[in-house]
Protein backbone atom coordinates (compact mmCIF):
# COMPACT_ATOMS: atom_id res chain seq x y z
CA UNK A 1 0.00 0.00 0.00
CA UNK A 2 1.23 3.45 -0.89
CA UNK A 3 0.09 6.64 0.85
CA UNK A 4 -0.46 9.68 -1.35
CA UNK A 5 -2.34 12.96 -1.35
CA UNK A 6 -4.95 13.51 -4.06
CA UNK A 7 -5.60 16.77 -5.93
CA UNK A 8 -7.69 17.99 -2.96
CA UNK A 9 -4.80 17.37 -0.52
CA UNK A 10 -6.69 14.45 1.08
CA UNK A 11 -4.80 11.34 2.14
CA UNK A 12 -5.55 8.29 0.00
CA UNK A 13 -3.92 4.93 -0.52
CA UNK A 14 -3.05 3.19 -3.73
CA UNK A 15 -3.16 -0.57 -4.15
CA UNK A 16 -3.37 -2.88 -7.14
CA UNK A 17 -6.99 -1.79 -7.68
CA UNK A 18 -6.23 1.95 -7.85
CA UNK A 19 -6.87 4.92 -5.58
CA UNK A 20 -8.91 4.37 -2.40
CA UNK A 21 -10.30 6.55 0.39
CA UNK A 22 -9.23 6.41 4.00
CA UNK A 23 -12.32 6.61 6.19
CA UNK A 24 -10.84 7.48 9.60
CA UNK A 25 -7.43 9.03 10.29
CA UNK A 26 -6.00 8.56 13.80
CA UNK A 27 -2.71 10.38 13.22
CA UNK A 28 -1.39 13.43 11.38
CA UNK A 29 -3.51 14.40 8.43
CA UNK A 30 -0.73 15.45 6.07
CA UNK A 31 1.73 13.26 4.24
CA UNK A 32 4.68 15.43 5.31
CA UNK A 33 3.87 15.06 9.02
CA UNK A 34 3.42 11.30 8.67
CA UNK A 35 6.79 11.03 6.92
CA UNK A 36 8.43 12.94 9.80
CA UNK A 37 6.90 10.62 12.42
CA UNK A 38 9.21 7.95 13.84
CA UNK A 39 6.36 5.42 13.83
CA UNK A 40 5.28 3.49 10.73
CA UNK A 41 1.95 4.21 9.03
CA UNK A 42 -0.51 1.30 8.84
CA UNK A 43 -3.91 0.84 7.25
CA UNK A 44 -6.34 -1.25 9.29
CA UNK A 45 -9.50 -2.60 7.66
CA UNK A 46 -12.48 -3.39 9.86
CA UNK A 47 -16.14 -4.25 9.47
CA UNK A 48 -17.49 -3.68 12.95
CA UNK A 49 -20.33 -1.53 11.59
CA UNK A 50 -22.68 -2.12 8.64
CA UNK A 51 -19.93 -1.39 6.14
CA UNK A 52 -16.19 -1.90 5.93
CA UNK A 53 -13.94 1.03 6.83
CA UNK A 54 -10.25 1.75 6.53
CA UNK A 55 -8.35 3.44 9.38
CA UNK A 56 -4.93 5.10 9.11
CA UNK A 57 -2.79 4.85 12.25
CA UNK A 58 0.89 5.10 13.07
CA UNK A 59 2.62 2.59 15.29
CA UNK A 60 5.70 0.47 15.76
CA UNK A 61 4.13 -2.87 14.81
CA UNK A 62 1.10 -4.38 13.12
CA UNK A 63 -0.14 -5.56 16.50
CA UNK A 64 0.02 -2.04 17.93
CA UNK A 65 -1.91 -0.70 14.92
CA UNK A 66 -4.63 -3.32 15.41
CA UNK A 67 -4.85 -2.53 19.12
CA UNK A 68 -5.26 1.20 18.43
CA UNK A 69 -8.23 0.61 16.12
CA UNK A 70 -9.76 -1.98 18.47
CA UNK A 71 -9.49 0.47 21.37
CA UNK A 72 -11.01 3.28 19.29
CA UNK A 73 -13.98 1.13 18.26
CA UNK A 74 -14.64 -0.03 21.81
CA UNK A 75 -14.16 3.31 23.60
CA UNK A 76 -15.32 5.91 21.06
CA UNK A 77 -17.99 4.01 19.13
CA UNK A 78 -19.17 1.60 21.83
CA UNK A 79 -18.71 -1.50 19.70
CA UNK A 80 -18.29 -4.59 21.86
CA UNK A 81 -17.30 -7.09 19.17
CA UNK A 82 -14.83 -5.52 16.79
CA UNK A 83 -14.09 -7.34 13.56
CA UNK A 84 -10.66 -6.32 12.33
CA UNK A 85 -10.05 -7.75 8.87
CA UNK A 86 -6.47 -6.86 7.98
CA UNK A 87 -3.51 -4.58 8.62
CA UNK A 88 -1.10 -3.29 5.97
CA UNK A 89 2.14 -1.36 6.33
CA UNK A 90 2.21 1.73 4.12
CA UNK A 91 4.99 3.09 1.94
CA UNK A 92 5.37 6.58 0.47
Amino acid sequence: MTLKENEHNELIFIDKFGENSIHIIHCSETLEEIKEDVATPFLVAEEATNFARVHLVTGFSEDEALQQVDEYLREKEGIEETHLIAVFECKF
